[in-house]
């Protein structure tokens, strides 16, 4: 098994199509073909099936995708490791993040990192902590910051503790439900979610899991962080924030008085937030400096700020 053999089954895989594999990466299409078949010779199985649609992969194709990614990517890190060592820093890191972890060290983190890598391609990926772990399995990311209240996920990574933080309901200022005091009474009311309402892991999902209540049956789901701060200061959805919205210390801060935090007297569940990687001797040189960026940033609000915490206490 040869690696060109498989970077081409990964481009077929890509692009569905052989005449747009073979385009891209500039070989042609019997030489393309002929890889593919010798490889399905060597192994004894089909990889694709071939259609007027174009080609799909098998069961057994599937399966050679999945690991031949990760074999790519290990190569990938393991030449910018070797250019690192040169004193080369062109590099790529790719990061997964969830919406509560965007807040915190990772904007502080990302601002340092880059002006010591310039030349680093840094890019960053809201998604879900499924989907994370799975970009993380097959290598299409470096690095994962997962918040969650159940404790750490998966054992196949290492699930690093970075800091916790308290979530809080709120409505914007002047809703006719400011002065609610129980959870109940809010169900039939507009709910905002920044999350699928699928997604048993999503801040609301768990405050109802808690109480043992039935989610709200009127949702509107904002994929944007930012939309979704707005419609919760000129609508009148309810929505659940990190306190980092009401205390400046994360990317979205609220305009001072437009969202008002509702004195719940129900438990509302804090978060824990992971750095989430597969083995820090996996790592390439530059996401284990970006690591480094991270955990300093992180020590700096492993305890709240006095508001924060004064905050809390009244609430």
């Amino acid at each position: 098994m040869k690696l060109q053999q498989l970077r081409i089954l990964l481009a077929v895989a890509e692009h569905g199509s052989i005449h747009e594999a073979s385009r891209s990466l500039h070989i042609s299409q019997p030489a393309l073909s002929k890889a593919i078949a010798e490889l399905e010779r060597e192994l004894g199985v089909t990889l694709m099936s071939r259609s007027v649609r174009g080609v799909s992969l098998t069961n057994y194709g599937v399966a050679l995708v999945k690991r031949a990614s990760v074999v790519e990517q290990e190569l990938r890190h393991a030449l910018e490791d070797i250019e690192s060592i040169r004193g080369h820093a062109e590099a790529e890191l790719n990061i997964g993040f969830t919406a509560v972890a965007s807040s915190g060290p990772l904007p502080d983190a990302m601002a340092a990192f880059r002006k010591r890598f310039p030349n680093v391609a840094l890019r960053g990926f809201e998604l879900r902590p499924q989907q994370i772990q799975e970009g993380l399995r097959e290598g299409r990311l470096d690095l994962g910051l997962i918040s969650t209240n159940s404790g750490p996920g998966s054992a196949s990574f290492q699930w690093e503790p970075l800091f916790s933080v308290g979530m809080k309901l709120a409505v914007r200022t002047g809703h006719p439900l400011r002065r609610a005091r129980r959870l109940r009474p809010l169900l039939d009311a507009d709910w905002l979610v920044l999350d699928p309402v699928d997604d048993a892991g999503s801040p609301l999902a768990s405050l109802m899991r808690l109480h043992r209540l039935e989610m709200p049956k009127r949702v509107v789901q904002s994929a944007s962080n930012l939309l979704g701060l707005q419609l919760a200061t000129k609508t009148d959805l309810v929505s659940m924030w990190s306190d980092f919205v009401f205390f400046g210390t994360g990317p979205l801060q609220v305009v001072r008085d437009a969202l008002t935090p509702l004195q719940i007297q129900d438990e509302l569940p804090d978060f824990r937030v992971f750095l989430v990687y597969r083995s820090m001797d996996l790592m390439t040189h530059v996401c284990a400096e970006f690591v480094r960026e991270v955990r300093h940033c992180a020590r700096q609000i492993a305890e709240p700020p006095a508001t924060m915490r004064k905050s809390r206490s009244a609430s």
